[in-house]
């Protein structure tokens, strides 16, 4: 890779490191953005993990689009295709009678098209989809995972931003922002806003080819909490979606999520890392002792951070230790200056001697306070606290004698996708990351799951008096809406890494408080899911981290992706085009379309009635999963409204960005 390319890559960092949140969150914000990193074989600073894999083309001047911009993109290399920022108007409440509409953003690479391709959307999730230049990597990058799976099938690829992230939202996302405005920000509405986009789409080069699902089969991939929308999409929207790649995907809801740090305990070890598990929990259990008594807590936590830090709670300064985990889920140890192999061999090495800790660990031979000085002398330190809670603290070098920090670790997220992802989890999710304790502690005790209910109630001062933010995240209701860890759409593969603390919220988890399901390759047939109860179709890859799958410079991911491929070709053989009777595009009575449905007419589930049988969608409203059938439905039929030349139900209007 050219230098400029790496020092656009670091500015590029420089600019979304700021989107950070703390750990109790599922890869938002930061995480996100170390995920999509690593997925294109960059550490964090934007510097090549092995081998450079980005295109020179995207890395030149213009490759980056900042979230305000309605710039085209254009690649240098005029053989490389121009993708262009596109908008879909859609309601803003598609369940209710709330009133208005907002833009939401997608791209899309149509060069590869071949007749009766696929169109294969890939789910950006909880992030400014154009940070980092994802957007771009995954349609236009030879080495993306995405793109060699949509040039294989000669489909059409497009990225879709989520509402209220990036450009992608009706309200301005502040620390001004009310719990009011958060209201439509659901997992529920945002799900409904892809069939809605679905049944109406359309491309200029390509106007008498029929995109939407009734013409052409629509595959969803997604890692993380974009996984978990490619199954529920399946799941829920089986008329628009005809199959999904769901990796790495937390689908049960949980408030309290302390066992994220099991995995991290049992990886580290099993790669080597005895020695700094032993300090680390050595350290976090003393220093716990000194923070209960205020006068050394203060002094300790100077020592660490710099001038002010001592006016931090005891909580706070558990959520600054906490952020050496950060990295693990999207890297492992190997996360570069801030990840864990650089801290554990700080730690882990005397520098006077140059030797390095035994299994036991340091604190076991030289004294816990060796660790801990140790721990707190860390260069980098400081600056993983400050880009991962948003504050400005000096750290153990006082880099201006005269100007005194505000090292506040206490402070509201004021990066928006922050601010959207935390009324996600902190409404219907939870997945708060609270302290491990017992034999495998890695956390400090003040690290508790109240103080992480508490983090909810900071960031919107006004939640629970609106009425809209509950006590504590409402996992009941979203596990009953969305089935959890039983869910089992059809045409689904569900993957995940053996160390990746999400797995153990995911189908193939192995705790023991969750399904247990006995994994398989085997791929099930078209429209069915294993006959066999307690069997998943679903590829556990060894030694691997969070969606570790899509990426193509992780050598032992590529039976994953070929799995899927060779699912693709067989499911595909099943789906049918339009005719008479049967307008839903796939084989009828397969358990493709309607999954989970009930039909009146032959009294099954698993089958909707005729589109344009009104009777029988007003019974389905009634008996089924009425919220999700009626999106549907009226997708469908604003879509074949449109080919009769009727006027559409609630029409979307689409527009392509201009060039300036």
């Amino acid at each position: 890779m050219p230098s400029s390319s790496r020092a656009m890559l670091s500015i590029l960092f420089l600019l979304s490191a700021f989107l950070s949140l703390s750990v109790n969150a599922l890869s938002g914000a930061i995480l996100r953005h170390n995920d999509m990193m690593a997925s294109m074989g960059l550490l964090p600073d934007g510097t090549a993990m092995d081998d450079a894999i980005m295109d020179d083309a995207i890395m030149e001047e213009d490759w980056w689009e900042p979230s305000n911009s309605v710039k085209r993109v254009r690649a240098p290399n005029s053989t490389m295709e121009i993708i262009q920022t596109e908008y879909v108007e859609l309601p803003i409440d598609h369940f209710g009678d709330a009133q208005g509409t907002f833009k939401n953003r997608f791209w899309v690479a149509e060069a590869g098209y071949r007749k009766g391709g696929p169109v294969f959307v890939y789910d950006v999730g909880e992030a400014n989809a154009s940070t980092g230049g994802v957007h771009l990597q995954r349609l236009r990058n030879s080495t993306s995972f995405f793109k060699q799976i949509v040039d294989h099938f000669g489909g059409i690829g497009i990225v879709w931003e989520h509402r209220f992230y990036g450009n992608s939202s009706p309200y301005n996302i502040s620390l001004n922002t009310s719990a009011k405005e958060m209201e439509f920000l659901t997992t529920e509405q945002a799900l409904a806003d892809v069939p809605t986009f679905a049944w109406g789409f359309k491309r200029k080069n390509l106007a008498n080819v029929n995109l939407t699902p009734g013409g052409t089969p629509w595959i969803v991939i997604g890692g993380s909490y974009p996984g978990m929308r490619a199954a529920f999409l399946r799941r829920h929207y089986p008329g628009t979606i005809f199959a999904a790649w769901a990796s790495s995907a937390p689908v049960q809801a949980i408030v309290d999520m302390s066992f994220y740090f099991e995995p991290v305990w049992q990886g580290m070890r099993n790669q080597g890392w005895t020695n700094c598990t032993n300090d680390i929990r050595a350290a976090v259990l003393e220093m716990d002792k000194i923070m209960a008594v205020p006068a050394r807590s203060a002094a300790m936590k100077e020592a660490f951070l710099g001038r002010t830090a001592g006016n931090n709670t005891n909580a706070g300064f558990g959520d600054a230790l906490s952020t050496i985990f950060f990295l693990w889920q999207s890297y492992g140890v190997d996360g570069g200056v801030q990840g864990l192999r650089s801290f554990c061999n700080w730690i882990s090495k005397d520098p006077k001697t140059n030797t390095t800790a035994p299994e036991s660990g340091w604190a076991a031979v030289k004294g816990v306070n060796f660790t801990i000085n140790r721990w707190a002398t860390w260069p980098a330190f400081a600056a993983t606290v400050n880009e991962n809670l948003f504050t400005r603290c000096e750290g153990n070098r006082r880099i201006n004698a005269t100007k005194i920090p505000d090292c506040n670790l206490e402070e509201r997220f004021p990066e928006p996708a922050s601010i959207s992802w935390t009324w996600q989890y902190c409404t219907q999710w939870g997945y708060l990351q609270s302290v491990n304790l017992g034999p495998h502690q890695l956390l400090s005790k003040y690290n508790s799951l109240q103080h992480q209910v508490d983090i909810c109630h900071r960031q919107f001062p006004d939640g629970r008096k609106s009425g809209l933010l509950p006590e504590r995240p409402d996992v009941e209701t979203t596990n009953e809406i969305f089935g959890g860890w039983k869910i089992r759409p059809s045409n689904t593969l569900w993957t995940g890494g053996e160390w990746d603390p999400w797995r153990s919220l995911s189908p193939l988890s192995q705790e023991k408080f969750s399904p247990r399901y006995e994994l398989s390759r085997e791929i099930p047939e078209c429209g069915r899911p294993f006959k066999v109860e307690k069997e998943l179709f679903a590829d556990l890859i060894p030694d691997a981290g969070h969606a570790f799958d899509f990426r193509t410079t992780f050598n032992a991911s590529q039976a994953t992706r070929d799995l899927f491929s060779n699912a693709l070709e067989k499911w595909l053989k099943c789906w049918r085009a339009p005719r008479p009777g049967n307008n839903t595009g796939v084989i009828d009575g397969g358990g493709t379309w309607g999954s989970g449905h009930f039909n009146p007419k032959t009294g099954k589930t698993g089958e909707f009635p005729d589109p344009a049988d009104e009777e029988g969608w007003t019974e389905v409203k009634r008996k089924g999963r009425k919220r999700f059938a009626d999106v549907e439905t009226r997708a469908i039929l604003s879509s074949q409204a449109k080919l009769l030349g009727a006027r559409p139900i609630r029409q979307m209007k689409m527009r392509t960005v201009p060039l300036p």
